[in-house]
């Protein structure tokens, strides 16, 4: 009686089981051809055979149980084929680092490489430079910047005329909040200030620069300047009087001189005679200023020693922290500053012109964060989608990629493949199955349906 009850019962869950799944494959052939060939996956993966391969890699990486192996198809498609099903290390955080592993792989996918694979190993970044290359593409870029200068073209002079002078303002409250501090500040690392220059005097100046000019810039200096000061002195000799000087130096020498007529003499000689001819001659000595200078940044050792000064002085861990902390105590630490800026940003004036800047530019915020992230009309964009994958749900971080090797091995024998090999390939690869969430699933009722 039991045996009986028990063959009806196992009859009737076959039944059923048949009829269930064929009615599932009736229906499914109505939908869309993506979830016809989700169907025959989940069906070869059910019934299909399958092998236990181990794989190996030169360098340690990070597998986790249940990572997936990949073929492209020849559209340039990936289908799933296998999967990791055994790590031959010790667990650490949410992944192995291990050199072996056990995959299994679809029979019929292995039979695709006849003269044996690989399997190339990717994996997603988690740096903040991935997710922002990978929210804002490169033709997102230009959308947004096509979509920024349309909106400021349209709305440039209603916002530049509230947040100019706004801009304007807050700039002229924080430079005076700065400039009233800033004495104090000097004051207090002025010895710092000291002791640097100090070091600089004996390091760079005494040390190199002076050397420098005596021996290279002072004879250029010579050979350049001396033949206009000579020119120049000749003219001046030619104007002198000797007898105008001489008399009126014997005549300050008398009792009844007030002592200043060989004075009155030299000004009058500076002023009518020298003065004009030096002037007459400035352009000489402007040429002759320029030559020197060409000349001596020329100069080879002035080249070097110039260049070491200006490294030595860029470099010096000293001034850097002087520097910095000058600047974090005018600008960082300054209360003086925020208390400025803090009732700058909470007037009444500063709030309203802020509010109409905001008015105007909002709607072209939104429309780039629709582009972004989605929006409830479309769903979410799938770069969103892939980072929340990554970095929310940890899911998409690791996998494989079967590719062919050994090509022209005529004697390779893909059904008797006992290890296969692994390589750490560096060439970027987004993870080939897509979840954009911007579409419904066919298998989801509609409201039609539903009625």
């Amino acid at each position: 009686m039991n045996t009986r009850h028990l063959i009806l019962g196992a009859g009737f869950w076959v039944v059923t089981l048949a009829t269930g799944w064929h009615f599932l494959q009736s229906e499914l052939a109505e939908q869309s051809s993506s979830v016809a060939a989700m169907t025959s996956d989940v069906s070869s993966w059910i019934g299909g055979k399958q092998q236990q391969l181990n794989a190996v890699s030169e360098l340690e990486i990070m597998v986790a149980l249940g990572d997936p192996v990949f073929m492209e198809l020849p559209d340039g498609t990936f289908r799933q084929v296998g999967l990791t099903t055994d790590v031959h290390q010790k667990y650490s955080r949410d992944a192995f680092a291990s050199k072996s592993i056990d995959v299994s792989i679809y029979q019929n996918a292995i039979d695709e490489f006849p003269h044996g694979f690989q399997l190339d190993y990717h994996t997603t970044p988690t740096s903040l430079d991935w997710v922002v290359k990978m929210m804002i593409p490169k033709h997102r870029q230009t959308e947004i910047a096509e979509l920024i200068a349309e909106e400021w073209q349209q709305h440039q002079l209603v916002v530049m005329s509230e947040l100019r002078p706004l801009l304007q303002d807050g700039l002229q409250t924080a430079m005076k909040a700065v400039e009233s501090e800033l004495p104090a500040i000097l004051r207090k690392h002025q010895h710092e200030f000291k002791s640097l220059g100090e070091r600089y005097e004996a390091d760079i100046i005494k040390a190199e620069i002076i050397p420098l000019i005596r021996e290279e810039i002072l004879p250029i200096v010579e050979e350049e300047a001396v033949p206009v000061a000579m020119d120049l002195g000749k003219s001046l000799w030619k104007r002198v009087s000797l007898f105008s000087f001489g008399w009126r130096y014997l005549y300050d020498k008398t009792p009844i001189s007030n002592k200043d007529a060989l004075k009155t003499e030299f000004q009058r000689f500076i002023d009518e005679e020298a003065l004009p001819i030096v002037r007459a001659r400035s352009e000489d000595f402007i040429d002759v200023t320029e030559t020197i200078v060409k000349r001596s940044l020329d100069n080879a050792k002035v080249k070097a020693a110039l260049k070491k000064s200006f490294k030595q002085v860029a470099e010096d861990s000293e001034l850097h922290k002087l520097i910095w902390n000058v600047v974090r105590e005018a600008v960082v630490d300054n209360e003086t500053l925020r208390s400025e800026l803090d009732s700058f940003m909470k007037a009444q004036e500063t709030r309203m012109a802020l509010k109409t800047a905001g008015d105007r530019l909002e709607p072209v915020v939104r429309e780039i964060g629709d582009m972004i992230f989605g929006s409830r009309e479309t769903g979410i964009t799938p770069e969103f989608s892939r980072i929340l994958r990554a970095q929310i749900l940890a899911k998409d971080r690791r996998w494989f990629v079967m590719t062919p090797t050994f090509a022209g091995a005529e004697n390779s024998d893909a059904g008797a493949v006992e290890e296969i090999y692994i390589d750490g390939t560096d060439a970027p690869m987004i993870y080939p199955m897509g979840f954009g969430g911007s579409s419904q699933s066919p298998l989801t009722p509609t409201k039609e349906g539903a009625k």
